[in-house]
């Protein structure tokens, strides 16, 4: 575990609200929950007292996710949500649980998604495998990688297909490929697939 420093009254109060939620809903609160609770007029004054949290070592933030708070005594890999392997779905954006593959994997910035569809079976994931993604916007090319289009995620080979866009390449002969431009605002490369776990 890592030294952490001592907290004030309110920043314990937060701290404490925000594991209630996730003993209690499995997943932890949004910064508009928490300002909520609070009475804290503006998202704005909830995040400060986030940064705080973190930057005393109580918590880590996934910078993205409106519930990627993890408490940082949690050992493991934090489960950020679902991705799709068929067609592009919304992100759940909950912390669903860890997997504790630390020595296999590392922690430094990796986290996992649960595949939902069958796009990319002849590479081996499969629908509902977890997928350890490596937090990253570099990519290689053919590499698999956790993209996000329209606000919804999804795991595919990527490949600039020339100057001008990219194509998200399913391992499926059911589904075609997603292009996107290379300029698209809505696009993001948001890490590497560096391992797939399934259970029996």
């Amino acid at each position: 575990m890592n030294t952490r420093e001592d907290l004030t009254k309110k920043q314990r109060a937060v701290y404490e609200y925000i594991r209630a939620r996730i003993d209690v809903d499995h997943c932890p609160p949004t910064v508009r929950e928490i300002a909520d609770n609070f009475g804290i007029r503006s998202p704005k004054g909830a995040s400060d007292h986030l940064a705080m949290l973190e930057r005393k070592g109580w918590i880590t933030r996934t910078p993205g996710l409106s519930r990627g708070i993890q408490l940082t005594e949690e050992e493991g890999i934090p489960i950020l949500g679902k991705a799709a392997a068929g067609h592009p779905i919304l992100a759940q954006q909950h912390v669903l649980g860890h997997l504790n593959f630390s020595q296999l994997f590392g922690l430094q910035d990796r986290f996992s998604v649960q595949i939902s569809g069958d796009s990319m079976e002849k590479a081996g994931i499969h629908d509902q495998d977890y997928v350890i993604v490596q937090r990253s916007a570099d990519w290689q090319e053919g590499e698999i990688v956790l993209a996000m289009v329209d606000g919804e995620t999804t795991v595919k080979r990527i490949f600039k297909e020339d100057s001008r866009r990219y194509r998200l390449e399913p391992e499926s002969d059911r589904h075609l490929p997603i292009y996107v431009e290379t300029d698209q605002p809505d696009f993001q490369v948001v890490g590497r697939v560096v391992g797939v776990v399934r259970r029996y």
